[in-house]
């Protein structure tokens, strides 16, 4: 029998991947392109690899509890000077005092989040958030400090339990995987760790029980925030001979909706939302977090893309975009990838509203019926309109370099894409 108060987390899909404000100096270094674009990229990655697998091969003791200054609980890995945290809140006692009724199907009302947030010598930026959800009836006087405490904690160990087995999962799995089998089997693991993740009849006070589960993120657009966990699960399992890794970073005073257009060549792709579609880049603002989450009071926000090929032989080619949008006259841009087996790999950036098809066409180089492709073989490069900058760098033309995820060689390419508008300076 379910118990009359249900917590359930779920993932906040409004909230973007974001990165403390110091990361303009990390930006301004890395958009010289070559070895600081690794830099930049694996500075991160590897933490993260590591993390992975600390998590994947331990058990329960890896996992160290904490305080924050508010009192609120936090659970974290610790290697090094590098920190995986999950931190919890509750924003909202309304709900949770009154209840919110005894409708079928319940109502839910969100009370409280969960984030998980990794800490590197970049600074701290959320991978996973939560909104915290309740459906019951209200607690009354019950409705105090140690209530509350056991209600932190539960959905703390449901946001770590569903961490944990994601991780595990994807560790045991067989890897090399065709990309369709990969995304099939990483919605799978976070399925299944959902499922598994939750606690039911948990007490909370004296004769009070509560049920805890967490829904899956599988539908969050993996280039996201709320699920970078299960971006990274896919590239663990995905097989993979020549791989392009992209961030876009919005160091602006508005929102952005960006996006991956078309991919006319490769084999896999993943995004802030599906091919053709865009996604909300937040603006530079506060950071979307619980209190001592960021030691920032300003984020800056980004989108994780990646690109795989099988063959190294082959090419990837794609464009992206940013939608324009005429309240704030953001003229929009494309911009044009392509990852060469065979030659250089070239790069074209514009602002430009252009059909990405016609862009595409203008823009696809080693194509004869094509013969002054605007795709140039270049480390970096930039555009300018009116305040707004656009730039890109990467790490290498061609060949085969450490990859930013485990430093293994292969044929692994960075690319960094950075707009600004001069509301915040790269420093």
């Amino acid at each position: 029998m379910a118990s009359p108060h249900q917590f359930k987390l779920s993932p906040s899909p409004g909230i973007s991947t974001g990165a403390p404000l110091t990361l303009t100096q990390e930006l301004a270094a890395a958009l010289q392109g070559g070895t600081p674009i690794y830099d930049f990229f694996s500075g991160d990655g590897q933490a993260l690899q590591t993390f992975y697998q600390t998590i994947a091969t331990g058990d329960d003791t890896v996992w160290l509890d904490g305080t924050l200054s508010n009192g609120n609980p936090v659970k974290y890995v610790a290697v090094g000077n590098n920190y995986f945290s999950i931190y919890t809140q509750i924003t909202d006692q309304t709900p949770l005092q009154n209840g919110t009724g005894n409708g079928d199907p319940p109502t839910y009302k969100a009370v409280g989040s969960t984030v998980v947030v990794l800490t590197t010598d970049f600074g701290s930026q959320q991978l996973v958030v939560h909104t915290i959800e309740y459906a019951g009836e209200g607690f009354g006087s019950l409705l105090a400090a140690p209530l509350i405490g056991k209600i932190l904690m539960y959905g703390l160990r449901t946001a770590k339990n569903y961490v944990v087995s994601m991780v595990k999962s994807a560790f045991n799995a067989p890897a090399e995987q065709p990309a369709g089998e990969a995304d099939d089997n990483t919605d799978e693991i976070d399925s299944n760790a959902a499922d598994g993740a939750g606690t039911e009849g948990a007490e909370i006070a004296e004769g009070v029980t509560a049920d805890f589960t967490i829904s899956a993120g599988a539908g969050i657009a993996a280039g996201v925030g709320v699920v970078v966990i299960l971006f990274f699960v896919f590239l663990q399992l995905i097989g993979k001979q020549i791989n392009n890794y992209v961030r876009f970073y919005n160091v602006t005073a508005e929102d952005i909706q960006f996006g991956i257009c078309i991919v006319p060549q490769g084999e896999s792709s993943k995004g802030p939302a599906a091919v053709g579609q865009t996604a909300t880049i937040t603006h530079v603002s506060p950071a979307k977090a619980p209190p001592g989450v960021m030691p920032q009071d300003t984020a800056i926000y980004y989108s994780q893309l990646a690109f795989n090929n099988s063959n190294p032989l082959t090419s990837i080619g794609y464009i992206l975009e940013a939608l324009s949008d005429s309240t704030t006259s953001f003229p929009g841009f494309r911009v044009g990838i392509y990852v060469d087996g065979n030659n250089d790999n070239t790069l074209y950036v514009q602002f430009t509203d252009d059909d990405c098809n016609d862009f595409w066409s203008n823009f696809e180089p080693y194509n004869d019926n094509n013969p002054n492709p605007t795709g140039q073989s270049t480390l970096t490069m930039k555009a300018t309109s009116g305040n707004y900058t656009l730039q890109i760098a990467t790490n290498q033309l061609n060949g085969q370099s450490p990859s930013p995820l485990d430093a293994t060689q292969g044929y692994n390419f960075e690319h960094l894409i950075v707009l600004t508008d001069g509301s915040v300076p790269l420093s």
